[in-house]
């Protein structure tokens, strides 16, 4: 995760059988001088460390000593202010590196995160609507937020104590082996127990990290469900029903977060057992061999081994907590690189500089499903001319096709075969900004975002003016309600989701900003379902009126928004039932004709 230390962590056999921390290399590594500052600081600050109880033991062999000759301890004055002067040096110089280190690593993992929350984010922009199909919406938020947050975390909290450890470790052994080489056999013991402790501990905790990560995606799946629908929960006296259903999600979080740490936590007291033995062994050795004069063993050697021996009490609890966290980061890398890796099924030529110059559209053999392992195709051998400036109706059963039949002009998703034409030329063969700004989209269920209603309205066209946006508003019919109705016109803030206006008015505000980007083709997917009769003939007027040379495609369950149609399409499980004008259709088409007696359409 770091650009120098942990890139050699990513060749680890552990590292290079997921390939996790290796993908996020990258997104480091412009910031690679800070890091490796941060490395060099921290490497120095643990050597500095390491060496001062080495300058402790020397000073109390040679500083103060037993002089035989006037059988009383003597102090080497010179020596004793030398080294500890030499002490103090390096108690400084190890706060100054240790201070530096700490924030250099600080800026450089807030650079990280912020870096790969970014490259996240616009990976989830690029999906097409077949990727964001295969990721619910609360996993997600889950990867942009937490798993972001405990990767950065991880970075920053186990930065220092991964670097210092190995360090700690590695001086402690060869100044324990210059000290007492015997006695460095029990160290060497104890740590190799630590050793296996962890790996079993780890071995045991992972797993539980991942099941801790899906269980919190179905938290934010259920809280999010909850709140966007509220309304309904209180409708129907659920409140209670939605409560225990929260209450037995967090239950399954609340224990297998409770199994993941409780396993973690074992480790510490099996180091404090092990590493507190291994003092007692040593106490107990070294006074045999102080006592019995072997192996020239002198009670300073044991005190400043002693010392090392806690160094590496502390050298393992740093691993430990840092195996800790990045063994919790783990289920979040392998689901952040699974976003970041995921395939973009759908790429644009955004080199092209071809243009949309008319509202022709032609499908060709046109086949879609939604997956490649799917068997059923959604639509099926579609062969169809719309010629620029019709007015097209399409209607069917719920299910039959339609807004799949919509979505492949605007290049939503790909035909799985056969080819769609716009303005005579394969609509692959444009860019993505020509595509969605002359096809013009409104969607089922109108959205409106967070702030003003002329925000939302520019939406489509940023640089749009102020007349060009009470032209496009008188168009759609919501003129006169946001200018008299609204406390602050256009200026008024929209909440989240659009909810302190009507579905109505949500569905003309949606249908004023798709008609301010000029398309040369229209799609209103249903959209003229929640407004009133009057006001639908009125928009449908207007449309006919000010957009004359606009392609308008229109869906709709409701015979009267369509009846006046060009052209109405019925579609039926996936194929074009038959192709007419109302008075046509009503004639010799079934499904439409039972679609009219059913909405007492007269025959």
């Amino acid at each position: 995760m770091t650009h120098f230390f942990f890139y050699n962590l990513c060749m680890s056999k552990k590292i290079k059988k997921s390939n996790g921390y290796k993908k996020l290399y990258k997104y480091i590594k412009p910031y690679k001088k800070e890091t490796i500052l941060a490395l060099v600081l921290t490497m120095l600050e643990a050597a500095l460390e390491m060496f001062i109880p080495f300058l402790m033991n020397y000073l109390l062999s040679e500083g103060v000593y037993y002089d035989l000759t006037q059988n009383k301890y003597t102090i080497n004055t010179q020596n004793l202010i030398f080294i500890s002067l030499l002490m103090v040096v390096c108690a400084l110089l190890a706060f100054t590196t240790g201070t530096l280190s700490s924030k250099f690593i600080a800026n450089s993992g807030r650079k990280f995160g912020a870096n790969l929350r970014m490259q996240s984010y616009k990976k989830v922009e690029d999906f097409s609507f077949n990727n964001i199909d295969n990721f619910r919406q609360s996993s997600l938020i889950t990867r942009l937020t937490d798993d972001n947050q405990i990767i950065q975390n991880t970075y920053c909290d186990s930065f220092r104590p991964i670097v210092r450890a190995p360090i700690l470790l590695l001086c402690s052994i060869v100044f324990s082996l210059l000290i007492s080489p015997i006695l460095s056999i029990f160290l060497f013991i104890s740590m190799i127990i630590l050793c296996a402790i962890y790996y079993v501990v780890i071995k045991m905790v992972k797993p539980r990290y991942r099941e801790m990560q899906k269980e919190t995606d179905n938290l934010n799946q259920d809280t999010k469900e909850a709140i966007s629908n509220v309304k309904t929960i209180k409708a129907y006296v659920k409140e209670d029903y939605e409560i225990s259903k929260f209450d037995s999600i967090n239950k399954d979080l609340r224990k297998t977060s409770n199994r993941s740490y409780g396993m973690t936590s074992l480790s510490m007291p099996l180091l404090n057992l092990v590493v507190f033995s291994t003092i007692i062994v040593i106490l107990y050795v070294g006074g045999y061999f102080v006592i019995n004069d072997k192996f020239m063993i002198t009670t300073v050697n044991i005190t400043a081994f002693l010392t090392y021996l806690h160094q590496t009490l502390g050298a393992f609890r740093m691993i430990n907590n840092a195996l800790t966290k990045i063994n919790r980061a783990d289920a979040s890398i392998e689901r952040t690189n699974e976003l970041l890796d995921t395939k973009i099924d759908l790429v644009f030529n955004n080199d092209s500089k071809l243009k949309i110059t008319n509202g022709d559209v032609t499908f060709k053999n046109v086949f879609y499903k939604s997956s490649i392992d799917s068997k059923n195709y959604i639509l099926n051998d579609i062969n169809l001319k719309i010629k620029n400036g019709e007015f097209i109706g399409i209607v069917g059963q719920t299910g039959s096709g339609k807004s799949s039949f919509v979505n492949l002009i605007d290049r939503f998703y790909d035909a799985s075969k056969g080819e769609i034409l716009v303005s005579n030329n394969n609509i692959k063969e444009y860019n993505e900004y020509e595509l969605h700004n002359k096809i013009a989209f409104c969607f089922q269920n109108p959205l409106l975002f967070k702030g003003t209603v002329i925000d939302n309205i520019r939406f489509g066209c940023k640089d749009a003016t102020m007349e060009e946006v009470v032209k496009a508003c008188k168009i759609a019919c919501c003129y006169d309600f946001i200018t008299k109705e609204l406390d602050k016109g256009f200026d008024t803030e929209i909440s989240e989701g659009g909810t302190n206006v009507s579905g109505g008015q949500r569905s003309r505000i949606c249908i004023a900003r798709a008609i301010i980007t000029k398309p040369k083709i229209l799609i209103l997917d249903d959209s003229f379902s929640a407004l009133d009769h009057i006001t639908e003939n009125t928009v449908k007027q207007n449309l006919d009126k000010y957009l004359k040379s606009t392609t308008k495609i229109v869906i709709s369950q409701k015979i009267s928004t369509i009846k006046n149609a060009d052209r109405i399409i019925v579609i039926n499980e996936g194929k074009i039932n038959n192709i007419g004008t109302h008075k046509e259709l009503i004639n010799k088409d079934i499904i439409y004709t039972d679609m009219c007696k059913s909405q007492k359409e007269g025959v």
